[in-house]
């Protein structure tokens, strides 16, 4: 009888002042204490997904982390993944549409089964197309190629400089430089040399050119371009021929909306 109430004793004292393992407490441990929330969430643009990233919770033990979506910053925030520990703390969301914006959290789970609160940072993206290659003429060269559209049904594409839908063209000055061109109420900015085009994520509010002949072709630049019915979209100038350019593109087709970041680049 006595064993029994030391016994009895030692497992009261080590719920009183805690214990380092459950194998110290008989397997009578019991953890309620969720993991710390996580920091740093962020978020990239891509063309029909966005990837979510965030800092790592340091916890031993940290099972994973959930990603939460909304379509409103307000919530509700439904659960669309899970990240397990030790990979990498990114997530890519595939289930969008671009130009629509969507609302992000992560939480941190551990193997009781208990979830952090959601991040004190929410971040929003409205994903968006992009495409590669595209040639575009000098107007001296082909007029007929010489132009580009900025459509949100379609992106940015080839036109005749001509055309009504043209939002910009390409053409040679009195001394051989090229030049892109805004039509009307377009304009454009020279963002300098980009070692990729996810060096801009965003389109700045300032710093338009005023300059009727525009902005003089550099290939590794990248070029911010604005229309005149609230459009933003970038171009970055991969290769220069003698006629012609060869140009990376993004468009945001959510009016108003200066959000560009390109995608990750997945090997």
């Amino acid at each position: 009888m006595k064993k029994m109430n030391l016994l009895a004793g030692i497992v009261l004292l080590a719920f009183v002042f805690g214990c380092e393992t459950c194998d110290t407490c008989f397997e009578s441990c019991y953890d309620d204490q969720p993991p710390a929330v996580p920091t740093g969430v962020g978020s990239i643009t891509g063309d029909d997904y966005v990837v979510i990233y965030w800092n790592p919770v340091y916890e031993e033990d940290l099972a994973g982390y959930g990603i939460y979506r909304s379509r409103y910053d307000e919530g509700p925030y439904h659960r669309i993944g899970t990240v397990n520990r030790g990979e990498e703390t990114v997530f890519y969301d595939e289930d969008v549409v671009n130009g629509m914006t969507y609302f992000y959290a992560v939480d941190a789970f551990d193997y009781s089964g208990n979830e952090s609160a959601l991040s004190y940072e929410t971040v929003d993206d409205t994903p968006r197309p992009e495409g590669w290659d595209l040639y575009w003429f000098t107007n001296e060269y082909d007029a007929s190629q010489a132009g580009i559209a900025l459509l949100p049904d379609q992106g940015v594409v080839v036109v005749s400089d001509g055309d009504v839908l043209a939002d910009y063209y390409l053409t040679v000055d009195g001394e051989g430089l090229k030049r892109i061109v805004p039509l009307g109420a377009n304009q454009i900015q020279d963002y300098g040399y980009t070692e990729h085009p996810d060096e801009v994520d965003e389109a700045p509010l300032s710093g338009w050119s005023q300059a009727a002949s525009g902005v003089e072709v550099i290939s590794g630049h990248t070029y911010i371009l604005r229309t005149g019915d609230g459009y933003y979209g970038k171009v970055r100038v991969e290769t220069v021929g003698p006629d012609w350019i060869i140009v990376y593109w993004a468009l945001q087709i959510k009016r108003w909306s200066t959000e560009l970041a390109p995608p990750v680049r997945r090997s």
